[in-house]
């Protein structure tokens, strides 16, 4: 499938989801990037259904939640089985985010979260029963996100945000 190009309204928008989906209303994108809110909601719908944007999803900083024990784990998965892997290591409790990672070994990046060290640890069992090799584990202090700015920031009016 040919990939269909981004313009400045596309760009704008999705500078302005990365900032703040949450905050960010239709009206207020559509103001910003200079076009009706309507078209806003129809650019957001086409970006989801080409695939450009999969999910939103807010950054929760776990140790005000009651799980202080938050990981960053490097593993190890059979490039031949990662694809079939990843529905099951996603079902394990306490694995909140992966990411696949273009290299042989050290190719899969798990965040893992739990109330205590035995949580972790049963978070760890269940991967290792999967196949997964854990190659690095360490702890997380805090997530911070910026939105790529070459996606429109200047589509974006920022000047005139208040």
């Amino acid at each position: 499938m040919v990939s269909k190009e981004l313009d400045n309204v596309d760009k704008g928008i999705l500078y302005l989801l990365q900032k703040d989906a949450r905050r960010n209303t239709t009206e207020d994108m559509a103001k910003r990037v200079g076009v009706s809110s309507s078209t806003v909601a129809n650019r957001i719908k086409d970006l989801e259904e080409r695939g450009v944007i999969l999910s939103y999803h807010p950054i929760i900083r776990y140790t005000k939640t009651g799980l202080g024990h938050h990981l960053l784990v490097t593993a190890t998965v059979p490039l031949r089985d990662r694809d079939e892997m990843l529905d099951d290591i996603m079902e394990v409790s306490g694995i909140v985010s992966s990411r696949e990672l273009l290299t042989n070994k050290e190719n899969l990046s798990l965040e893992v979260v739990g109330h205590t060290s035995e949580d972790i640890e049963d978070t760890l069992d269940a991967l290792d029963s999967l196949g997964v090799d854990i190659e690095r584990m360490e702890m997380m202090k805090q997530e911070r996100t910026n939105p790529y700015n070459h996606f429109g920031k200047e589509f974006a009016n920022e000047e005139d945000a208040g």
